[in-house]
């Protein structure tokens, strides 16, 4: 085997290995994780991360980018945000042979680095040696030398052969030695645990189960691994196989979560904060479930923007008893510009920076909460402990005596000024004024004294949630100088801002520091060239060897976030982000009705560094569709969006062809669903044995129709339902006394639907309604909605988990709360088993 260190070097790490075997964890009899030095409860917090592995391998590669220096970037980054724990299912197919033989390949070498990088910064690690999953998602998969490429997940258990090359694969990843630390892995005090496999798919027989999980933890065991062993008991939860799991030897169980299902090819957006309020498990009837330790070893609200759902999923895991959670998964920064890795999931310190800071209060969040504390039910559980969320804000925040923790800005005061020690912020607060769109952090060191760390700006061109390509950039970051001001009663009244060469900046007349991307010292006081020396010494290694994609030509980026359908008792609501390395020296929107020659112009107002705003009514903006299009102005002229063209309208020669459209319906009518305007931002439930479904568009009288097709098996135990956000047509309601749905049914008997319309509130509206074949048209009056429940959709992942919410039993009519509805879903609900069909045409609420 091949050795990066000098032989001395090897034997003094394993007198340091003996001597510091203390650092491991144990499980009581109550089924806690504790230190084995304290016998404090283990809270561990963090991430998963595949550089070594898979497609962020083959992407660093095919770049030209030195991996281990993406692992130095990325770990830096993760102990920046305060991660303490690290998960990976190693991916065996590229590291094993078809016997099992771990092969001492780079994808090895580059693990050994980075487990020693992680170690390093004080991160605690549980290994998964076997995901069975193949190598290059989301590209095509190629021919792996593993013993998991022969083999289908149920055959891991059920094949002898299978299951004597895992042991011998076990045998051999446990005894392995990290050539950077001269410690074998079973030794090593960073590694706390293990889990057997990744996601297995059991046999219908449980006592094979058992004797499955059994023989690997022997394996282990045999080997000399004295520390807690996982087994995933949520994949393919059944009481039976839950129960098979809990028979074995293992120490713990693992769980996933992921409370907004997977790979939407879309950001998703609304009121999710319904789906992540319980993390629910069915284990009332599985004898010495209670015994076992648990962990979560991946998990995200996936193809969500929102800042805020990692610490309201933290709240949740330990309420349920969780002690270990790892988000998965961790961009890595040189291919995160592009989302890649993972189009469903989206989070890195540098190209996410309000998620990163909500993750970072999601970490403190897990380690404060005590051990199976509830909170409360949505929405009294938004604020608990030192933590807040405030969703319209999309904030999270931890606020206690020493530290004040922001994901977007807020207006609320540090709790105890004259103690805090740490701000890690995006966006602006009462403690710092910054009009970037990086994250930024001050670390107190003395009296008078702070660190400070400011990340470039951060702007999504695109939905990074869409299909995704190396050939794309999803976001950018830009390098330019900002204002910030700081609270002059935390940080005093003469403060001077110091960079590494030992120049300091003053505050202009309004208290006002430029600053850009790097580190630097503020102090009251002169400072010595030991204290720069002391801080500010690696700070010219501040983002050494990012990469940057040579896709990011110096072009100007419009980004229009403008809805497609907006009400006219609404203002126009014309979003864009604009960016670009130059000046934006004015932006201006040029509109027209569908039938003018000519457009109107007006001057957009920039709201922040780079978004860029209409709201004034104008009467241009009545009912109606208007056409669109925005120019922008630099030093090199002007140039117009969509398209990027240098004619502009105001030209004899200007191409009309290529502009966008807005249809502004009548302020007396709120259309909250079109099947055709709304067929890609519709929400579905998961297939499963008792129910599926196909849908298909059809045009008809007097709407294009969703038809749905759902079959049902015997004894159906669920219902099919879609959701639509429909946020943005009910912010600012008329006088509405109706909801017409216009529907049909397939069959001569008829089909029974529910309207459901869910309030952020978390109260739920219902109203039932029979379909027939000759009926099109069906008006509802608003007070014959009843308070009802609802589905979750999306279906989470486990799907243990509960597909129905009670709704808030709230005295308040729907009426009254039409402002604040937020979704509509439709829901057939079985009355038999066999073939249910239906149409939905457009769904409006009317005076």
């Amino acid at each position: 085997m091949k050795k990066y260190l000098p032989a001395l070097f090897l034997l003094m790490a394993t007198f340091n290995n003996i001597y510091s075997q203390d650092e491991g964890v144990y499980v009581d009899s109550k089924g806690v994780l504790r230190w084995n030095d304290s016998h404090e409860e283990v809270r561990l917090f963090g991430v998963n991360y595949t550089a070594p592995f898979a497609f962020s391998y083959k992407a660093l590669k095919d770049l030209g980018i030195d991996i281990k220096s993406a692992i130095d970037i990325d770990v830096k980054h993760l102990a920046r945000l305060g991660v303490k724990a690290y998960r990976i299912h190693m991916w065996d197919r590229e590291i094993s042979d078809r016997e099992g033989n771990l092969l001492n390949n780079e994808h090895m070498e580059l693990f050994d680095y980075l487990l020693m990088k992680l170690k390093e910064s004080g991160i605690k690690i549980i290994l998964t040696p076997i995901a069975w999953w193949g190598t290059r998602w989301p590209m095509p998969d190629v021919e792996t030398p593993g013993f998991s490429q022969v083999y289908s997940k149920v055959e891991l258990i059920t094949n002898p052969k299978a299951r004597a090359a895992q042991k011998n694969y076990l045998k051999q990843v446990i005894n392995r030695i990290n050539g950077y630390t001269g410690i074998s892995y079973k030794d090593e005090p960073s590694i706390i645990a293990v889990e057997i496999v990744n996601e297995p798919h059991h046999p219908d027989d449980p006592e094979l189960v058992t004797r499955y999980i059994n023989e690997m933890y022997d394996v282990l065991r045999n080997e000399g691994f004295s520390k807690p062993v996982f087994y995933n008991i949520s994949e393919t939860w059944s009481d039976v196989q839950a129960q098979a799991v809990c028979n074995s030897n293992a120490e713990g169980v693992s769980f996933q979560w992921y409370p907004t299902g997977l790979v939407h090819n879309k950001i998703l957006k609304g009121n999710y904060l319904f789906n992540v309020d319980e993390y629910k498990i069915p284990s009332e009837s599985i004898e010495g479930f209670d015994r076992k330790a648990k962990m979560v070893y991946e998990f995200d609200a996936a193809d969500i923007g929102y800042s805020y759902m990692y610490l309201a999923m933290a709240r949740s895991f330990r309420e349920a008893g969780m002690q270990f959670a790892a988000v998965f998964s961790y961009d890595p920064a040189q291919i995160a510009w592009s989302n890649t890795e993972y189009q469903t999931h989206f989070v890195n310190l540098l190209y996410t920076p309000n998620k990163a800071i909500g993750m970072m209060i999601a970490a403190r969040a897990f380690e404060l909460l005590p051990h199976k504390k509830s909170f409360g039910r949505y929405p009294a559980n938004n604020k608990f402990d030192v933590f807040l969320i405030d969703r319209k804000a999309d904030l999270a925040l931890m606020n206690c005596d020493t530290a004040f923790y922001y994901s977007n800005s807020t207006d609320v005061y540090p709790a105890a000024p004259e103690k805090l020690k740490h701000i890690a912020g995006a966006g602006k607060s009462p403690a710092v004024d910054y009009e970037g769109t990086g994250a930024y952090f001050l670390d107190k060191i003395d009296n008078g004294l702070w660190k400070l760390e400011v990340y470039p700006d951060a702007v999504w061109i695109k939905d990074p949630f869409e299909q995704t390509s190396l050939d794309r950039e999803a976001a950018r970051l830009y390098f330019k100088k900002h204002e910030i001001k700081f609270n002059a009663s935390l940080f005093g009244q003469n403060i001077k801002l110091y960079s590494a060469d030992g120049n300091y900046k003053l505050p202009d007349s309004a208290q006002k520091f430029v600053v850009e991307p790097g580190v630097y010292l503020l102090s009251n006081n002169a400072i010595t060239k030991e204290i720069l020396s002391a801080h500010l010494s690696d700070s010219g290694n501040f983002l050494e060897g990012l990469f940057l994609p040579q896709l990011r030509e110096d072009k100007l980026i419009v980004y229009n976030r403008t809805e497609p359908v907006l009400n006219a008792g609404r203002a126009p609501g014309f979003k864009f982000t604009v960016a670009s390395e130059k000046e934006i020296i004015k932006a201006e929107l040029y509109a027209r009705r569908l039938w003018w020659r000519g457009f109107q112009k007006f001057e957009l107002e920039k709201i922040s560094a780079y978004e860029y705003r209409l709201s004034k009514k104008d009467n241009l903006f009545r009912p109606g569709l208007i056409e669109y299009c925005v120019v922008i102005t630099t030093r090199d002229g002007k140039r117009v969006f969509p398209g990027g063209g240098s004619k502009i309208p105001e030209d004899w020669d200007f191409d009309p062809s290529n502009l966008w459209t807005l249809d502004i319906t009548d302020n007396d009518i709120a259309i909250l669903f079109d099947p055709l305007r709304d067929r890609k931002d519709l929400v579905f439930p998961h297939f499963s044995r008792d129910m599926r479904y196909s849908l298909d568009y059809k045009t008809g009288i007097p709407f294009t129709y969703l038809n749905i097709n759902v079959t049902y098996s015997e004894n159906p135990s669920r219902s099919f339902g879609f959701q639509n956000n429909i946020e943005q047509y009910t912010g600012d309601p008329a006088d509405y006394n109706y909801l017409i749905l216009y529907g049909s049914s397939g069959d001569t008997t008829g089909n029974t639907i529910k309207v459901n319309l869910l309030a952020n509130d978390g109260s739920v509206y219902s109203y039932e309604i029979i379909l027939s074949r000759g009926k099109k048209e069906y008006i509802i009056q608003l007070a014959d909605f009843k308070l009802s429940d609802a589905l979750l959709l999306p279906n989470s992942y486990p799907r243990f988990l509960p597909l129905e919410r009670e709704g808030i039993r709230t005295s308040k009519p729907l009426k009254d709360n039409i402002k604040n509805l937020v979704f509509l879903q439709i829901v057939n609900e079985p009355a038999s088993a066999g073939a249910q069909r239906f149409g939905i045409g457009k769904i409006l609420l009317t005076k």
